[in-house]
């Protein structure tokens, strides 16, 4: 067996087809580097398996043309009859051909995540939950595309299949996004159901492992549907190749029709803390930026003593995951995710971590108060920083004569009352109130 399967790798153009899928799939992940968004998927295993997916939009057309143009090997080369009158049965011929297509499409597949693995490795502190699922899911949908080719090939024996198939599967893919896009933002609905995810997620969400399951159901049973029109030659049994398929969107579908949140939900292990160990006061990120703590250590700790003069000063920095669901202590200052990585230097880092008193920003850029929210955040971190503007904080034209004004009217309060009031946008902020309103001073206040 392993000298019929040597023998077809030589004959068939499925190790092309294989190097084709690598090479376009390690250009699409390193192209990004060039607009500096490798952050996209290199910062963790479930990125990059959720990433490779994506890739998939051009991989899977191209596995679906080259399947339908490796079915008609034989007819290009006239040997079709001679073959066909052969005693063995049809399968035992056509069987190997159909596994070596397979193989090739998955190892290019996997030879992407291998071309990613290195700049992942040195990247990432916390791998993800779920990431070798995803991957080994798209290898079905690969191999399921490649099978449908050689079915359709076999089905359509014409020059022109290989190329209908490929540039129609690309317009399909391309027109099914745009129909599942409304749903999206509530529920993922048929969007499931396509090889390829239409948007990455956060290094603290994961993929479901019932996503992955009812997908693996869908894609082998497409696969399977496949292998059964380029077996089969009898026209009545190859009406059977529409049951797989059916009986995988029936076994996926109550896995599938799920909200987005249980679809790609926060990943519990990636959003646990880890800390400082030693006798400083306590520094904790979560596990998904694990690699941020120490460079987050002595920024941090600076930022606990300049707020040491508020009351009930906080005595320990935590970063602040979006969606973090529990209110913030009073004891803690709160580092937005955002920062974590955002400057090399310390001093800035610090600036960052005293916006608001060291509260998070709760409102959002569409927001008419954003804007009045930001001033009196910097406001704040000035005043405990001791300068305005704060590190890292560039401003030009009249945003920076706002604040410039606005510094001077603060700090022209007394000293108490200063004290006061930026105690007062640390106390907003822990409940996500209104910090322009607690520092009294802005452009309309």
């Amino acid at each position: 067996m392993n000298r019929i399967l040597r023998i077809e790798l030589r004959r068939s153009d499925a190790l092309l087809a294989g190097a084709v899928t690598a090479a376009l799939g390690v250009a699409g992940l390193y192209v990004l580097a060039f607009t500096g968004q490798t952050a996209l998927w290199d910062q963790q295993w479930n990125l990059l398996a959720v990433f490779q997916r994506i890739m998939l939009v051009i991989l899977w057309p191209l596995a679906l043309a080259a399947g339908a143009w490796q079915a008609g090997r034989d007819r290009r080369h006239r040997i079709e009859e001679l073959l066909g009158t052969t005693p063995a049965p049809r399968w035992r011929r056509t069987g190997p051909f159909a596994v070596v297509t397979a193989a090739c499409l998955a190892a290019g597949f996997l030879l992407v995540l291998l071309g990613g693995a290195p700049k992942v490795a040195a990247t990432a502190g916390y791998p993800g939950t779920g990431w070798p699922a995803v991957t080994l899911v798209g290898v079905l949908a690969l191999v399921a595309a490649g099978w449908l080719g050689l079915g359709v090939g076999r089905l359509l024996p014409f020059a022109y299949t290989p190329a209908v198939l490929g540039v129609g599967g690309l317009a399909g893919l391309l027109a099914a996004i745009e129909l599942t896009r409304p749903s999206e933002a509530t529920d993922p609905g048929a969007a499931l159901l396509l090889p390829f995810f239409t948007s990455t997620i956060s290094e603290f969400e994961m993929v479901a492992g019932a996503v992955s399951a009812g997908q693996a159901w869908w894609f082998g049973g497409l696969a399977a549907g496949g292998l059964v029109l380029f077996l089969v030659r009898n026209p009545l049994v190859r009406l059977l190749a529409v049951v797989p398929p059916a009986l995988g969107l029936a076994l996926a579908a109550p896995m599938l029709t799920v909200p987005l949140e249980e679809a790609f939900p926060v990943d519990p292990a990636a959003v646990a803390e880890v800390c400082t160990t030693d006798d400083g006061p306590r520094v904790c990120v979560t596990a998904a930026h694990s690699r941020e703590l120490p460079a987050l250590v002595a920024p941090a700790r600076d930022a606990l003593r300049m707020m040491a003069t508020l009351p009930d000063a906080p005595t320990s920095v935590h970063e602040a995951a979006p969606g973090r669901d529990r209110p913030q202590p009073a004891s803690e200052a709160w580092v937005d995710t955002d920062n974590l990585g955002a400057t090399d230097d310390p001093a800035e880092l610090t600036a960052r971590i005293l916006a608001g008193a060291g509260t998070p920003l709760c409102v959002r850029a569409d927001d008419d108060a954003y804007l009045d929210v930001l001033r009196a955040r910097s406001v704040a971190a000035a005043w405990l920083h001791g300068t305005h503007p704060v590190p890292g904080q560039s401003l030009f034209g009249d945003e920076q004569a706002v604040r410039e004004q606005m510094w001077q009217t603060f700090t022209a309060l007394p000293a108490d009352e200063q004290l006061r009031r930026v105690a007062a946008v640390r106390a907003a902020g822990l409940t996500c109130g209104d910090q322009a309103a607690a520092l009294g001073i802005g452009a309309d206040r």
